[in-house]
């Protein structure tokens, strides 16, 4: 559909998404646990907030990444559904956190 068969990218494959094709990671997790530790560059919209986000994210090529990769699975489906090119993090911050990638802390 979009180039890739899968819906879902490990972590190292976003990092090179994001650095070489333009692709932008959103963050849908809690203010909270967004405050805690999120990839660098990272953009959050909540997946409770993601409805009222959709027209800020037309015409982007868009990484979803939580916690471990459910409730970005569930923002991915909602972002094609909307014809925004979507892709689930495999693992979400859990496995990002595990390979390494650079994260910060606060908003």
């Amino acid at each position: 559909m979009f180039g890739h068969k899968s819906k879902a990218v490990d972590v190292v494959t976003a990092t090179e998404m994001v650095r070489n094709d333009g692709y932008v990671i959103v963050d849908v997790r809690t203010k909270d646990e967004w405050k805690k530790g999120h990839a660098v560059g990272a953009r959050h919209i909540s997946l409770a907030s993601l409805d009222n986000s959709l027209k800020s994210l037309e015409g982007k090529q868009v990484l979803a990444i939580c916690q471990t990769g459910s409730r970005s699975k569930k923002a991915t489906s909602m972002m094609n559904r909307h014809g925004i090119e979507t892709l689930n993090v495999k693992g979400g911050m859990n496995a990002w956190g595990r390979a390494g990638l650079p994260t910060k802390k606060g908003s």
